[in-house]
């Protein structure tokens, strides 16, 4: 008889547990209390010299992933966050590119081009590039903090 009700006390603890855990998302408060502070990424497209050393926190899709003898960088589309779990939200707004840098090897067969990716880090530099023949200045992001999505989330 004292089974059933361990049982179910077991449930309801590993359901509530579960809720809890899905609403936290993969990032802490201190990390979502980044986005309190950073200006909105039209501002650091439009001046990123400005925010060298600047903690941020963004989102985006994978433009393309490109390893290199010492570290990976990721070209990233920029796609706002949603509120709730700062997953990049399926739009077609976008205020530009940014790089990831990181010392981690990201396999290209698994950090494919369009999967969505949140990113925290600090912005080191800026580096020119070209997208088709139009010069641009990507703000490169020294990563700390790199989640993948899943197509479900």
């Amino acid at each position: 008889m004292r089974k059933k009700p361990c049982k179910i006390f077991i449930l309801f603890w590993i359901f509530w547990y579960s809720l809890i855990a899905c609403q936290a998302g993969p990032f802490t408060k201190e990390e979502k209390n980044i986005l309190k502070t950073q200006p909105p990424f039209s501002v650091i497209i439009a001046h990123p010299e400005e925010f060298i050393g600047s903690r941020l926190f963004l989102g985006g899709v994978i433009a393309q992933v490109q390893n290199l003898p010492d570290k990976t960088l990721m070209e990233v589309i920029h796609k706002p966050l949603s509120r709730s779990f700062k997953v990049p939200l399926s739009t077609d707004l976008s205020y530009g590119r940014f790089i990831v840098s990181t010392k981690k090897f990201l396999d290209p067969s698994i950090y494919t081009r369009g999967k969505s990716v949140t990113v925290i880090g600090r912005l080191s530099r800026v580096q020119r590039g070209i997208i088709g023949q139009r010069p641009y200045k990507y703000p490169v992001i020294s990563a700390s903090h790199i989640h993948l999505w899943s197509d479900t989330y």
